[in-house]
């Protein structure tokens, strides 16, 4: 039994010492990572040891292919054509496995398609976001929008709008990234949806950036561009090339908030560099080398009327190439920048190039709120006399002036370029820095301010008939805190020529028999004064032949007449005109500047000359009658009643909208009763004319330039209304003269009238 026993023990040593045994001998092996045939950086994941039968994990890519152009796609054995990827398990063989990383043209195992390709999987229908995770590379055409990265790429296939970019991981925006693409780069992008916007653009609409070359940019020849400072650029001839150093003052930016140029300066002078693909790769307080083409730039529907002006267009840099980037957050240097007012600026002529230099000035900053736009205002201490800031971007890119409205503040302030319009040219505004430093006015300079702003400006140098002007005797500003009067008195050299009287506290210029006379004016102001003297030369009234309004209504297109007229109301979206009016008809009147219209009232009895025109004739439509190009020979004043003898009565807003625009009504003026009407959306204001079954919409931009019919909003009133077609539309619309409400008191147009 003992025996048998033992020997059954004996057998399961053995058995278990064989399978110890054959554990023993069973063989390792070894699982190697290679980053095959090409040039990567990155350290090989661990070689690990496995036993036959062993589940075996496979380890992530650690590699990166140096150019970019490809990708790792994951792991292939040696003999083996299957592709494992990161976190697959295969079970160990009999011997070592050594695993290649595959690189292809594919990212992730996704394809690197062609600009057709992503085209093509654009449905026609489909106007929703297409999940498309594919790669796509090409050159970047263009930086259409340096905020959120929209470019515009293509390849050999075609090109196609990226509408927003990030960075590889998808954490950055464009803006935000160090390194990034700009125009001509090569890039590769993994595409994260394409759409068909509205069932209109077809687009990748978002995408990250994975990987980009800088173009080689010719390098900048010396002899090409030679190097000058900022003051010398400006001096260059146009077409000249050169290359400038300074710092990045301001940066502006087109439709979309698109950066598309920037201000440059140091310590001779500023200059602004208009290019939309340097512009993005530059930061306000940047210190940068660009070579350019020294150029004047006017807005081509304006060239004709600039050159009448005198303007040569805002002095620029174009075609830029950024040199070299060559220090950031460097302080701007404004030593060198000249001490001026708003006034002076406004007043300097458009001859006189002043575009992208900076001034420093003391200014009010208002904010305009429109219909569906917003715009900044920047005006001198008296709160009038101003201009706009220049925008493509709805004030969306002064935003940052919203904390100074209201008040006046220390602006840098350069003029950017001048409208030009047939009536007259205005300078437009960048403001550079700006800073609210308390600003307080001193009472000494009171006196002087009541001078240069309120009465130099009321005399004409010449004189032909007595304008009988009621001149500023007081001056005060609650923006100013100037509380009490300034005191303005007036003393002629000659008043055989021009006198003053007073009577009732309202003193009154005449002029009488010609000769000069020397006008001593003095402002006092508690113990300060100031003093000025102003030349008033008086002639001889001119006796014109003229016509009447009628006849000149009958005279053949584009022949010049010479009329005799009252100046009656004012035209709407047509800056320098008003209505001439007599006793035999009333017509359109278009100044050639302005200026002209600062020196004429409403009821004014004038001689003028002028072209009789019909503006934007067409086929449809008869077009807009008037006397255009005119031009003010003689102002005898008289603050007149214009007759209303030749308007038409008996009409209704019904009859005006059915009136037939193939036949020239542009020079009628009816009186009929109407509904006022105003309607203030988002994006447009409408004033209308309500009549029992229509409507006749008032020829206008905004409800602000009717803001005179505001208080008969909702109101069944008298309007005098002429027809008018100013922009060659297949209707007409209206534009009132005058109301008069239930009260029986007429208001006038007075839109574009200085008083």
């Amino acid at each position: 039994m003992f025996k048998k026993q033992a020997l059954i023990w004996l057998s399961v040593i053995l058995l278990v010492c064989l399978v110890f045994t054959f554990a023993a001998c069973a063989k390792t092996y070894t699982v190697t990572y290679d980053k095959g045939d090409i040039a990567a950086t990155g350290t090989a994941p661990e070689t690990k040891s496995y036993k036959q039968g062993d589940t075996v994990t496979v380890a992530d890519n650690t590699f990166a292919e140096e150019s970019g152009k490809y990708v790792f796609d994951g792991w292939v054995a040696d003999g083996s054509e299957t592709v494992y990827q990161a976190g697959d398990t295969f079970v160990m063989p009999d011997k070592n496995v050594n695993l290649t990383a595959k690189w292809a043209k594919a990212y992730n195992g996704n394809k690197l398609v062609t600009v057709a390709d992503v085209l093509a999987a654009i449905s026609d229908e489909d106007t929703s976001a297409i999940e498309y995770k594919h790669y796509v590379a090409g050159t970047v055409k263009s930086i259409d929008n340096a905020t959120f990265g929209q470019m515009t790429l293509q390849d050999e296939t075609g090109e196609i709008m990226v509408y927003g970019t990030q960075s590889a991981d998808g954490k950055l925006r464009y803006d935000a990234m160090t390194d990034k693409p700009v125009k001509g780069d090569y890039v590769v992008l993994f595409i994260q949806d394409i759409q068909n916007f509205q069932g209109k653009t077809k687009e990748i609409h978002s995408a990250w950036i994975v990987y980009f070359e800088q173009a080689e940019q010719p390098p900048v020849n010396p002899d090409d561009y030679p190097r000058a400072n900022i003051s010398e650029a400006r001096a260059k001839s146009v077409g000249d090339k050169v290359s400038v150093e300074g710092v990045v003052a301001r940066i502006t930016y087109a439709t979309g908030m698109k950066p598309n140029g920037f201000f440059l300066i140091d310590g001779t002078d500023s200059i602004y560099v208009y290019d939309s693909q340097v512009a993005p790769q530059v930061a306000i307080g940047d210190k940068v080398r660009v070579a350019a083409v020294r150029d004047n730039w006017i807005l081509q529907d304006e060239q004709s009327y600039a050159q009448q002006l005198g303007y040569t267009g805002c002095i620029q840099l174009t075609e830029a190439q950024l040199v070299e980037k060559i220090a950031s957050a460097q302080a701007v240097d404004y030593s060198w920048v000249r001490e001026s007012t708003v006034k002076k600026i406004m007043d300097t002529p458009l001859s006189e190039n002043i575009t992208t230099t900076v001034f420093k000035v003391n200014a009010l900053i208002k904010k305009s709120v429109g219909s569906g736009f917003i715009n900044y205002y920047f005006d001198d201490i008296d709160g009038v006399t101003g201009s706009y800031a220049y925008t493509q971007c709805n004030g969306g890119d002064y935003a940052w002036l919203d904390e100074f409205d209201g008040k006046i503040c220390t602006v840098y302030l350069s003029v950017i370029n001048a409208k030009s319009t047939a009536t007259g040219g205005v300078w437009r505004f960048v403001p550079i820095q700006v800073s609210y430093d308390n600003y307080q006015f001193h009472e000494k300079d009171a006196p002087q301010f009541a001078l240069d702003y309120y009465v130099t400006a009321q005399f004409k140098s010449v004189y032909q008939s007595d304008p009988s002007l009621k001149v500023v005797t007081a001056v005060n500003s609650e923006l100013l805190g100037i509380t009490d009067d300034i005191v303005i008195t007036y003393s002629s050299d000659n008043t055989q020529s021009v006198q003053f009287q007073t009577s009732q506290g309202v003193t009154v210029m005449h002029t009488l028999k010609p000769g000069t006379a020397n006008i001593t004016v003095k402002a006092t102001y508690k113990t300060y004064s100031a003093q000025t003297t102003v030349v008033v030369k008086v002639e001889e009234k001119s006796d014109y032949s003229t016509v009447t309004v009628a006849q000149a209504i009958d005279a053949d297109v584009d022949t010049e007449v010479t009329v005799r007229g009252i100046v009656g109301p004012s035209l709407v979206n047509q800056k320098s005109g008003f209505y001439l009016i007599d006793e035999t008809g009333a017509i359109a009147v278009r100044l050639t500047s302005s200026d002209q219209l600062k020196e004429l009232s409403l009821g004014d009895e004038i001689v003028l000359k002028a072209t009789r025109a019909i503006v934007k004739p067409g086929e449809k439509y008869f077009g807009q009658s008037c006397l255009d190009n005119a031009e003010v020979l003689q102002n005898e004043y008289g603050d007149h009643e214009y007759s209303t003898a030749s308007f038409i009565m008996g009409k209704t807003v019904d009859d005006l909208f059915k009136t037939d625009v193939l036949q020239d009504h542009g020079a009628e003026v009816y009186i009929v009763n109407a509904k006022i009407e105003i309607e203030t959306g988002q994006y447009s204001e409408k004033v209308k004319l309500v009549g029992d079954n229509y409507e006749l919409e008032l020829y206008c931009s905004g409800a602000k330039q009717y803001a005179f019919l505001q208080p008969y909003d909702g109101q069944t009133v008298t309007v005098e209304v002429a027809l008018c077609n100013w922009n060659g539309k297949t209707f007409y619309k209206g534009c009132v003269l005058s109301v008069t409400g239930a009260d029986g008191v007429k208001v006038f147009n007075r839109l574009n009238f200085a008083d």
